[in-house]
């Protein structure tokens, strides 16, 4: 049974292939302006332009900040008609930079995704789950389900409700995020490498991809005193590495991408 190929463009932009469909997640190619390079310096550049990924059925965006959509990717789908999935702000942000396919999700909501070649057609449905950001009210995970089930964490907390969703799941891969930022008042924004280690252990997924870690400034893991600098890029792969061996150690099927790097996994 054919597997799922994922290819890293950086941060937690992912090109999954399955089942004969490319998504695309979270598409960010920035910096771009002084906004951006403030608010989301990233630390390695991402790994291809959109324009050099090819053919991509759809745009698969978790919550309306500038580290998870930019405008060029919604351009890009206005022009070259790529369907854009998101919540309802994403989802206005897309249809006000003139994209024609865009589909609106909350929580629970499913939009399926169909191809036909040749005599030979796949579906693919994409599932909302309902997640925590502090800053960002409307922000959604994702269970792409086909041959297989892939859990896109997006930027969440660990909440139970999310744990139940994902243990009636059962997904097969993981694509978690393993560094948030921390605000003094409101605290995580979502998940660091203890939550997301702790996730993984409740709901064991046969393979795990941590995401988010190529933005200066998320923590990692803030009771080590890890965060994300440009300059401590050895101490990261260090605590990247000591996370997967652990959770290895455990019985968990742990792959860690760079970007431009990619992996097929599940092909049995």
């Amino acid at each position: 049974m054919a597997g799922v190929q994922l290819r890293l463009i950086g941060h937690m932009t992912v090109l999954i292939e399955m089942d004969g469909l490319t998504i695309l997640t979270d598409p960010w190619f920035g910096p771009r302006g002084r906004k951006e390079r403030t608010l989301a310096p990233r630390i390695v550049p991402p790994a291809a332009s959109l324009g050099e990924l090819g053919h991509i059925d759809l745009l698969l965006v978790s919550h309306n900040h500038i580290d998870h959509c930019d405008d060029i990717s919604l351009e890009t789908a206005r022009d070259k008609c790529i369907t854009v999935v998101g919540p309802r702000s994403v989802a206005k942000r897309a249809k006000k930079l003139g994209a024609k396919s865009v589909v609106e999700l909350e929580p629970a909501g499913v939009y399926r995704l169909n191809k036909r070649s040749g005599d030979r057609s796949s579906q693919v449905s994409i599932e909302a789950l309902k997640a925590s950001h502090p800053l960002a009210s409307d922000a959604l995970a994702y269970l792409i389900r086909g041959s297989k089930t892939v859990f896109f964490s997006g930027d969440t907390r660990y909440t139970p409700e999310l744990e139940c969703a994902l243990k009636g799941a059962q997904p097969d891969i993981a694509l978690v995020q393993a560094a948030c930022a921390h605000y003094p008042l409101l605290g995580d924004d979502g998940m660091s490498l203890p939550e997301a280690a702790a996730l993984m252990r409740a709901i064991r997924p046969r393979w795990t991809v941590p995401l988010h870690l190529h933005c200066a400034g998320k923590w990692l893991d803030r009771a080590r005193g890890i965060r994300i600098r440009r300059d401590n890029q050895i101490e990261v792969s260090a605590a990247l590495k000591s996370w997967r061996a652990e959770l290895e150690s455990e019985g968990l099927g742990i792959y860690i991408l760079g970007p431009g790097e990619e992996c097929k996994l599940c092909e049995k």
